[in-house]
């Protein structure tokens, strides 16, 4: 549980402010890309927390290794939401794909981990 509170108030932080204007202002579709993307990192994140309950279970992610730690976890999700989020607001033309194909990712890492013993 305090991983996913840590999660939800690292998340509700990441504003996307900026010194100068928006390059580009985001359409409905982005915005609704944007909540995909941080949706299935979330949904990526809390089942990997539970899934390495198990000890008989590891990590595929080269970044976090086997066996990481709540606190790796608590780290690397939402640094993964944040520097797509940054991406995605700086580099316009990357927006949906970016962030409907890493979302999608997410997604799929999750159904893959909650169908595991």
């Amino acid at each position: 549980m305090r991983f996913i509170l840590i999660f939800v108030i690292t998340i509700s932080f990441m504003g996307c402010a900026s010194l100068k204007p928006h390059p580009t202002p985001w359409t409905s579709v982005e915005k609704k890309a944007a909540v995909f993307n941080v949706l299935g990192i979330m949904a990526d994140a809390y089942t990997t927390e539970h899934m390495l309950n198990n000890p008989n279970h590891y990590e595929c992610n080269p970044v976090l290794g086997e066996h990481p730690t709540d606190s790796q976890l608590a780290i690397y999700f939402p640094l993964t939401a944040i520097i797509t989020l940054g991406l995605s607001h700086f580099y316009p033309k990357l927006r949906k794909p970016l962030l409907f194909g890493y979302g999608g990712l997410s997604f799929g890492a999750a159904i893959h981990n909650s169908q595991l013993d």
